[in-house]
């Protein structure tokens, strides 16, 4: 297991000002982590299950953290007593059987009370609480961005909130050596801020399914990346790009130096088409992108007749930039640069 801090005394600070920024009244505890495969091959995260086999985006586990990584997972499974010592002691009587007249084969046993003077204790049960551990993306070539939480909700007005977060607290650090809360209402954890883009030649769809499919989160579809590449494709673009921004992946292709589409495949609700400041937008998130005025960049929404919608765009943007484009029927064009 890693090196790091085991326990919280108190809520920190960070988690605090976290909390003021959450608006709404349920609180999950999850926080994200970038982990090399290295730290896994060397077993640091073995004790929740994380071995090299598990190194797939989409993959994900429960497990209860077993009793002996520390204290807090010890109290997680079997509970425990806290002595009050804030309280003044009480007397107790406990039973022992002593031998009558100092001889059992003889008299018999008989059961005394003994009186002491103890302390108070509390007794709390076992929390129970399961770890989730999912391994959201593949961040570069040796590193993972994985997510661990809580599988339990915190209500703000709970009387026992503040002792039962830090109890979650402290276990996700113990487990991970991470913590933090996220508004139950939206669980997510992002990794990545700012947009990447990976550039593919034209000429080899096969290759770049493969890749957008294969480096993100589960629920990507290789059919609608290929849809989306074969529309592309009918504009012969001069190169491809697959894009990585926090939680959100993308497809694009670049059909001059100041013309750009891409859809946002997570989303899958509408397609981006960009122009001279296309290097700069194209590399923000999608939470940016939605609030910029809408005369930097086209957004056809997939409903009915989006393709023909694209199409006509395209044929309009291409021949303003002096490239002759035919459409057929069924989109097919020839491409010819003045």
């Amino acid at each position: 297991m890693g090196n790091w801090k085991k326990s919280f005394r108190a809520i920190p600070r960070s988690v605090e000002v976290k909390l003021g920024e959450i608006p709404t009244q349920n609180i999950q505890v999850l926080a994200g982590k970038r982990i090399t495969a290295r730290d896994v091959r060397d077993g640091e995260y073995l004790h929740i299950g994380l071995d090299e086999n598990k190194l797939i985006p989409g993959t994900q586990w429960d497990l209860i953290p077993p009793a002996e990584v520390g204290l807090i997972s010890g109290r997680n499974q079997e509970g425990w007593e806290t002595i009050r010592k804030d309280l003044p002691k009480y007397k107790k009587y406990f039973y022992q059987d002593i031998p009558i007249y100092g001889d059992a084969s003889r008299n018999g046993w008989a059961t005394v009370a003994i009186p002491r003077e103890v302390y108070h204790k509390d007794s709390m049960p076992p929390y129970l609480f399961q770890l989730n551990i999912s391994i959201q993306e593949k961040v570069d070539e040796n590193t993972y961005g994985i997510v661990f939480s809580i599988d339990q909700i915190f209500d703000r007005e709970s009387a026992s909130f503040n002792a039962d977060l830090l109890f979650a607290l402290n276990l996700l650090q113990e487990n991970t050596g991470t913590a933090g809360v996220v508004s139950a209402e939206n669980p997510e954890f992002v990794f990545t801020s700012v947009l990447n883009w990976t550039v593919f030649p034209p000429g080899d769809l096969g290759r770049i399914v493969a890749a957008a499919a294969g480096s993100r989160i589960a629920g990507i579809d290789p059919e609608t990346v290929r849809e989306r590449l074969e529309l592309f494709e009918q504009f012969k673009p001069l190169e491809y790009f697959q894009g990585l921004g926090g939680n959100d992946q993308y497809i694009g292709a670049k059909f001059a130096e100041d013309l750009v589409a891409f859809e946002n495949l997570r989303y899958g609700n509408a397609l981006y088409v960009m122009y001279a400041n296309w290097e700069d937008l194209s590399r923000r998130p999608r939470s940016e992108l939605l609030k910029l005025p809408h005369s930097e960049f086209d957004r056809i929404v997939h409903s009915a007749g989006w393709e023909q919608k694209f199409a006509v765009l395209m044929q309009q943007e291409l021949q303003e930039r002096g490239i002759r484009v035919r459409i057929g029927r069924h989109m097919r064009h020839r491409r010819t640069d003045r």
